[in-house]
C-alpha cells in the first residue's frame, strides 16, 4: 500500500470519473448523433446524402481531426467538424446553423448522461477538507455545454476552476494542459493530485510533469499491459480515502452533511 498523499489541490477528470457518458459505447452514440444532425439539416430543407453516406462523410471529417489530435494533441470540436462538412458539401452556412447542428448532435449524449452515486459525496468531503478543487477534461464539445452539465447535476459550485481542452486548444496528455491547471490552482505540480480514468491521458500525462495521479479503473475496459501493478488506482471515487485524506463518513453523518 502506498503512503497517503498530502496534496493542496485535487483535480478531477470529468467523463467516466465524475459523470457517466458511456452507458452506450461512444461508437454507437456517435451514429445516433450524426443521424440527429441529418434530421436537423433535412428539416432546414438542406440537401444532404442519405444517412449511410452522410455518416460516412461526417466520419471522414472527424477522422482527419482525430489524427491531428492523436499525433499532436491538438484539440478539435464537433462545431469545427460540422463547418468543414458543410464546406465539403458546398452548403452555405452561418453560426446559427452550426449551433443548431451541434445541438442536434448533443441530444443523444445528453439523453444518456448520469452522475455517479458517490460523486457529490466525495466532492463534498474533498471541499470540506479545504483542498482546492479543479476539473480538467478532454472534450470535443464547447465548454458551455459542460458547464451546463455541472449545473444540471449541481456540482458546479465545488470547483475552484475548470479547464476544457476544447477551449485550451491542446488535449491531455500534453503537459501544457496540466501546467495550466497547476497555474490555475496556484500550486506546483508536486502539490497537486489528478484523478481520471484513462491511463495515457489521466495517469501518464500528469505524472510526466511531476504531478501525482490516481487512475480510476473502469470495469471491463482494457488497459495497457505495460501499466505498473503498483500504480495508485481506485475502482470508484469512494476509494480515494485510501490515497488522500478524505474520510468517508457513516450514513448518519451523511444526512448531517446533506442537511
Amino acid at each position: 500500500m502506498n503512503e497517503k498523499l498530502n496534496p493542496k489541490a485535487v483535480i478531477f477528470d470529468l467523463g467516466s470519473t465524475l459523470i457517466e457518458y458511456e452507458k452506450i459505447p461512444w461508437a454507437e452514440v456517435s451514429v445516433y448523433c450524426m443521424q440527429e444532425v441529418a434530421k436537423f439539416l433535412r428539416k432546414k430543407k438542406i440537401k444532404i446524402p442519405e444517412d449511410e453516406q452522410f455518416i460516412k462523410d461526417f466520419d471522414a471529417v472527424k477522422k482527419e481531426y482525430r489524427k491531428l489530435a492523436a499525433d499532436k494533441f491538438i484539440e478539435w470540436t464537433i462545431p469545427q467538424a460540422a463547418e468543414k462538412l458543410l464546406k465539403k458539401m458546398s452548403v452555405e452556412y452561418d453560426e446559427k446553423l452550426i449551433d443548431g447542428m451541434f445541438a442536434a448532435y448533443y441530444k443523444p449524449v445528453e439523453k444518456n448522461l448520469s452522475i455517479y452515486d458517490d460523486t457529490i459525496e466525495i466532492l463534498e468531503l474533498v471541499k470540506s477538507k479545504g483542498y482546492t478543487i479543479g476539473l480538467v477534461s478532454n472534450t470535443i464539445f464547447p465548454e458551455a455545454t459542460h458547464l451546463k452539465e455541472l449545473k444540471k447535476f449541481r456540482i458546479d459550485s465545488y470547483f475552484d476552476f475548470t479547464l476544457f481542452s476544447s477551449t485550451f486548444g491542446l488535449r491531455k496528455p500534453h503537459p501544457d494542459i496540466f501546467y495550466k491547471a497547476c497555474n490555475m490552482a496556484g500550486f506546483a505540480p508536486s502539490e497537486c493530485v489528478y484523478i481520471g480514468d484513462r491511463y495515457l491521458e489521466d495517469f501518464c500525462g500528469p505524472e510526466s510533469i511531476g504531478m501525482n495521479a490516481i487512475l480510476k479503473k473502469i470495469d471491463k475496459r482494457e488497459y495497457s499491459p505495460d501499466m505498473s501493478e503498483t500504480l495508485r488506482s481506485i475502482s470508484c471515487l469512494a476509494e480515494l480515502s485510501e490515497h488522500i485524506d478524505v474520510v468517508i463518513e457513516d450514513d448518519e453523518k451523511h444526512e448531517e452533511i446533506k442537511d
